[in-house]
This record gives C-alpha cells, structure tokens and sequence, in this order.
C-alpha cells in the first residue's frame, strides 16, 4: 500500500488507510484481493494506492475505457447510419431485384432505450411505406441484409456458454436490431415444480426452435432462468424457474443472427403491405447494371447520449459496437482481439501505464479479461484532460441518485461527489469514476475486490461503498 506523500498527515487520508486495511484482512477477502488506485486529475500524483498492479476483472468498469476512447476518437456528436436500398429495375409496379438493409454499426437501431427514435416496429413500417412508395407492389426479388462493414464474429471466444442466450450476452454485428434482443412469453403452472406454458415470443420469429424445461418456483423468487443458445444455431434451450402466480411472465433472450431477423421481419412487414416478396434469384449480370439505390438514411442519436445508455445502464451490446467500431477505426480491422489492442494502444500513445492491461471484449463481461485498477485510474486521469471530457464526465452516474449505482451512498456525503460505474462478475465486484473531495479537487479512482466469499456481494458492496465515502475526504 502506498499514500501519497503530500497527504500523509491528513486524517481523511489514515481513516480512509485503516478501512481499506480493515476490509482486506476481513473474512469477506480472507482468500481474496482488495485494489485500490486514487489519482489527482489536477497533477497525475498518486494519493492512495493498494495492490495497484495486480491485474484482475474488471467486470463493467471496463465500460468506461470504451466509451472514453469513443468519445475521443468519434466525438460527442458522432452518429451512426443505416441504409434502406434496392437494388434491380422497376417495371411497371415489379421490382425485378433486391432489397437491401445495410448496416454500419448502429447499436440502437429499433431499441426502446432513446426519445425520439423509431421503435423497431415503426422503423419496419417506416421501410415498408418507402418501398411502397416508389410504386413497387411486387418485388420478383429476396430481402438481403448487408452486415459487411464488421467482421463476421458477433461474440468473443472468452465469453462464457450460460452467457450467450440471455440478452446481456448479445452479439454485435454491424446490423443491430432491436437491441439484438427478444422477450419469451411464459405462464407458470398453478403448483410449485410443474412445468411453465412457453406461449411464444416478441417479435415473433418463427425459425427459433425451443426446449423448454423452465419449471414454477416460488411466488416472489423472480428470474432464474438460464438460456443456452449460440450465434450460429437456432435452437434455444430453457431451463430454470419462474415464480408462481402471475399470468404471464417475460424473459429476454438473444438473437442469435440479427441481420437475419431484420431481412425475415421486413419481409413480413412488406407483405402486412400487401407487397409480396417472391424470393426469386436475380442473375448477377443482372444486378450488375445497376448500383443499390438508397430508400432511406436512418441516423442513431449522438454518441453521447449512446454513452449515457452504456454507462448508466450497463448494456454490453453498446460497448463492444463501440471496440468494434474503434477496431475499424483505428487499425481497419473489428476483429475483438484487434479492436482490444487498437484500443490498448490509443492510450499507450497518450502516455498511460497500460502493463497489465489484458482485455477480451469492450463490455468487462468476459471472465478472462483482466485490468490493474492503477490501468483505470491513469486512463481516466488522462481522459479528463481530452477536449470531450465534460461530454463524457456526464455519461458516468452520480451514486445514490441515478443508473446502476442509484440505490448506493443515499445520505452519505458520496451523493453528489462521486460519478462511478458498477462492474460484477462471478468473484468480482468493481467500481471507478471519479470523486470530488473535500476541498473541492477532482480526483479519478478505481476499486476492485476479487473472490470474495461466496454469498456475500451485498456486504461487499455496502463495504466498498463505505470506501467511496471515505475518499471524499481525502
């Protein structure tokens, strides 16, 4: 452990000293690490550290390293585009030829989550109106889907099985919908222990296939259902429990091809239009006479209101388009592993201590990725420098008040004086941010416990709350 030289003698700085002795010698972290790194944005100096270079999960904090470089590489104001285009000759109210989505990367196309944007529902009847309106009733043609821009791996090899199916462990691909999500209707059975009705999914996409062992658990004992599925087969098998006594109960799962959900439901779409689709192959040399003609340019909201998302909500899906993107951006390629050093060497470039720095993904939701706490601190010491900085600063939430972290520090002196993002991980549990101390100087920060006892995140939790309080005297 070390403490800056300058603060020694404060008092806030031993109290603070004793409590981080006094957790990691507690049983919560008998077989355990505690990390601590504490930075002055002002001077770079270090004010606290403690197992600073150990390198360990950083679970979601990881999130604030790629909305930083993000935000610093697009800018705030960046969006991202995607294009409706067709593409043949029109006879009359045929068009012989195809229809096209092409996405570049927009994670929020059709999502719920921003004011002012199309769900995806009015985006396929957006579509749909357009195609109608250059005349075309038939289209002697296939609905294709353009996903080009990435490479075509959605998920990192280092995720883990039990993460795939479920919504949080949604793929990226260079044509997002939806969130890359769907919900699952079920209705539990009347008994404890008998199995639930799967009455089916929104939206509706037929080509999914189900094995349902979901079972009825006790009123009030919520979600623990487990989803397997994989980016490269549809079927999907349940398991787990809902509770007892509702009609019906919804669980989120992943869409294993997005691109391919959004060519089936504009399909469908087309033909509530009554515009048939008649799949017909249209020869290349065909086609070759003629260039894609665009339909529609749909823009994503700003980056920053992207980052807000990704930050208070904690959504991977935003974060790894994000390294994607950067991957692109930086290095031409989107590749995970190339997207994760393009974005080591962004900061290395800017002169932060990235040694231990070993990511998987942009989320923190791979288990094998591992950071040292002082790789967070330094980062964020040096993104407060950037010129989008307030943009960015803005992304993180205040704790007690707001995103994941609004139920935390209520009543304390923290509230208000600290921005931080949540991160936990089987094993782990993080936070860093920035805190504001006493005299009124902006400090970045960075914790980690790892392999607590088992059971015991709660407690964990309130403890490295009572950490983050403290830090506002230092």
């Amino acid at each position: 452990m070390t403490i800056s030289a300058q603060t020694v003698d404060s008092l806030g700085i031993i109290n603070f000293s004793d409590a981080v002795l006094e957790l990691q010698n507690s049983e919560l972290l008998k077989n355990g690490t505690l990390a601590i790194s504490v930075k002055s944005t002002k001077d770079g100096k270090n004010v606290f550290s403690s197992n600073a270079a150990l390198s360990l999960p950083p679970a979601s904090t990881l999130k604030l390293v790629t909305t930083a470089t993000a935000m610093s590489v697009f800018g705030g104001d960046y969006r991202f585009k995607t294009f409706l285009e067709y593409q043949g000759i029109i006879q009359g109210d045929t068009l012989f030829g195809n229809i096209y989505v092409r996405g570049n990367g927009d994670p929020t196309l059709g999502s719920d989550r921003f004011k002012g944007t199309l769900l995806y529902t009015d985006l396929l009847t957006r579509w749909a109106q357009l195609v109608a309106k250059t005349g075309i009733k038939v289209v002697k043609g296939k609905i294709l889907t353009d996903a080009s821009y990435f490479d075509p791996r959605t998920v990192p090899d280092s995720w883990i099985f039990a993460d795939l199916g479920s919504y949080y462990g949604a793929g990226v691909s260079a044509l997002n919908f939806n969130d890359n999500q769907y919900k699952i209707k079920l209705k539990p059975a009347a008994e404890i222990g008998y199995p639930v009705t799967l009455l089916g999914t929104d939206p509706s996409l037929p080509f999914l296939t189900f094995q349902n062992h979901v079972l009825t658990g006790e009123r009030g004992s919520g979600d623990r259902t487990v989803l397997y599925s994989n980016p490269i087969s549809n079927h999907v098998f349940l398991t787990g429990t809902i509770p007892q006594g509702m009609s019906t109960y919804t669980v989120k799962g992943a869409v294993p091809d997005p691109p391919g959900s959004v060519g089936f439901l504009l399909k469908e779409a087309l033909r509530y239009s009554q515009i048939p689709v008649l799949e017909s192959a249209m020869p290349d040399s065909l086609l070759a006479l003629v260039g894609r003609k665009t339909l529609d340019e749909y823009t994503s909201p700003p980056l920053r209101e992207i980052s807000l998302q990704t930050n208070l909500w904690s959504v991977n899906l935003y974060a790894d388009t994000f390294l994607k993107h950067l991957g692109k951006r930086l290095s031409g390629n989107s590749e995970f592993d190339a997207a994760a050093l393009a974005m080591t060497n962004f900061w290395s470039l800017k002169n932060a201590d990235m040694s231990g720095f070993f990511i998987k993904d942009g989320s923190g939701l791979s288990p094998s990725g591992s950071v040292t706490v002082h790789n967070l601190s330094d980062i964020l010491r040096i993104a407060s420098r950037q010129p989008n900085f307030d943009d960015f600063y803005k992304t993180i939430a205040v704790l007690g008040q707001g995103g994941t972290v609004r139920n935390l520090g209520k009543g304390t002196k923290a509230v208000g004086n600290i921005r931080a993002k949540s991160g936990s991980i089987e094993g782990t549990r993080a936070f860093a941010g920035y805190v504001t101390n006493k005299a009124g100087e902006l400090m970045s920060f960075a914790i980690i416990a790892h392999k607590y006892q088992p059971g015991s995140q709660r407690m964990i939790s309130d403890e490295l709350v009572r950490l983050m309080v403290l830090m506002t005297d230092l």
